[in-house]
């Protein structure tokens, strides 16, 4: 599997939020600002898939751009999104918002929704999908394994969670939230990371949503983590 890292940061840091583009297929999360980087260093038309992980802006907000880019760009083009339910809805909201409602009509025809929820199995084309609830506060959110012949998990964001185990236990890598200095509800920390490191030989993490006191604290401890336009291959 190629994972292309559009972003590995959160949204208080210079660099580009979460976002990965998985074997040029796969678009996963789609943050604010992340547009002009997708339209100009990616091949668009390539994706079939995309995946929100949950509706906070780092994750969800430049969405309208890519369709609204591939709408117009690629006729053709068909799309599955896998969210949390009501993402339809909410694009829709937002279209009307910024005065782009124009979209809704193409939404319809050319964008298929599938809800996440815990446990779900999805097929498309060659990927199997499985849909994890994860803890981030309150809101509905998800992370991942996607399967093309090698497992790999994504957490999406979250704290520590009986989910953040089964992803890893069944995943050869993981891209993981670590997002956080000290522990809390709503993402992991390095100390919970090092941990689950410890814990999962076998699994690789790959530490994303990267703040500024995670990133030097990651340093501090010799470990690395993926930046902005670096590109995974796991086998």
């Amino acid at each position: 599997m190629k994972i292309d890292i559009v972003g590995s940061a959160c949204t208080w840091v210079k660099p580009l939020s979460t976002s990965f583009i998985i074997n040029d297929e796969i678009l996963f999360d789609c943050p604010q600002g992340s547009f002009k980087t997708l339209m100009n260093d990616y091949k668009l038309d390539k994706i079939k898939y995309i995946i929100i992980t949950h509706f906070h802006s780092d994750h969800f907000m430049d969405l309208h751009l890519v369709f609204d880019y591939l709408f117009r760009n690629f006729p053709q083009s068909r799309f599955t999104v896998i969210a949390p339910k009501g993402c339809f809805e909410r694009l829709c909201s937002l279209f009307r918002l910024i005065e782009v409602a124009y979209l809704e009509e193409y939404l319809k025809e050319r964008v298929c929704f599938i809800d996440s929820e815990n446990g779900k199995k999805i097929k498309l084309g060659n990927y199997n999908f499985k849909c994890f609830k994860m803890v981030h506060g309150s809101l509905d959110a998800y992370g991942f394994i996607i399967d093309d012949g090698v497992k790999v998990g994504f957490t999406g964001d979250t704290s520590m969670c009986n989910n953040v185990h089964k992803i890893l236990k069944k995943s050869k890598a993981c891209f993981i939230d670590t997002a956080n200095f000290e522990i809390d509800k709503k993402h992991l920390s390095v100390s919970e990371v090092m941990n689950l490191k410890q814990e999962y030989p076998d699994c690789k993490l790959h530490m994303v949503h990267i703040c500024t006191p995670s990133a030097k604290e990651i340093t501090k401890l010799g470990e690395t983590y993926p930046k902005q336009a670096e590109i995974i291959e796991i086998e």
